[in-house]
């Protein structure tokens, strides 16, 4: 008869993991990157010819309200008042989503805009942009429905591939078939773009232009 081994009963008793812990990992890793991959489209209205494309949500899932929708608050707030529509009106007219599905979290704080340093403009620096994410999920969306659709700065214009220069070039607007792609400024307190009257005018002229285009599609 066989003399069992010392510690062979501890051996078989032993928990051993259903899958090794690096396989395990990948498998998280995969299935994240398959659910973020392909942007989700909120509708109010099955029809509209009109997206508004944003870049991602404004914090964890967990952290946001019950029902929330890319842009809500003061971001929709200021886009209904550019078209002189109200909220409920803006998105009757266009669709709405984020690039990216998750929130990627806030940029590092550059030295500049420390507080300590007299810095007053803003409280943060804006929100990490992965552009590698951004650009597969830019190439998994058909876009061919819509006549019109704002990408919301230019950081979510590059993921679609358009380039700039050095200073970007916002309310440029670009053709993909009969779909136009405007790149326009976020509606975020965080853009200095809107603290300038001759700026505001010009989106009011480019929004009201996609609107009316929209119609004739």
């Amino acid at each position: 008869m066989a003399v069992p081994r010392v510690g062979a009963t501890n051996e078989r008793n032993k928990y051993r993991p259903s899958k090794p812990q690096g396989a395990k990992k990948g498998l998280v890793k995969l299935r994240v990157s398959k659910a973020v991959r392909k942007p989700f489209i909120y509708q109010e209205k099955k029809g509209c010819k009109g997206l508004v494309l944003g870049q991602a949500p404004p914090g964890p899932r967990e952290n946001l309200p019950r029902g929330w929708r890319p842009l809500a608050g003061p971001a929709e707030q200021r886009l209904g008042r550019l078209a002189g529509l109200s909220v409920q009106q803006l998105w009757q007219r266009f669709d709405r989503a984020n690039l990216l599905a998750w929130y990627p979290g806030l940029k590092k704080r550059a030295k500049k805009h420390s507080v300590s340093r007299g810095y007053k403009l803003h409280s943060s620096d804006g929100d990490v942009f992965p552009m590698k994410q951004a650009r597969q999920a830019a190439a998994s969306m058909d876009l061919s429905k819509y006549r019109s659709v704002l990408l919301l700065g230019t950081s979510v214009a590059r993921a679609f591939g358009l380039k700039f220069g050095l200073k970007g070039k916002l309310l440029e607007v670009k053709k993909r078939d009969s779909t136009r792609l405007v790149t326009f400024p976020h509606p975020s307190g965080v853009s200095h773009f809107w603290n300038d009257k001759e700026n505001r005018r010009k989106a009011l002229k480019v929004l009201k232009a996609e609107m009316k285009s929209m119609e004739k599609f």
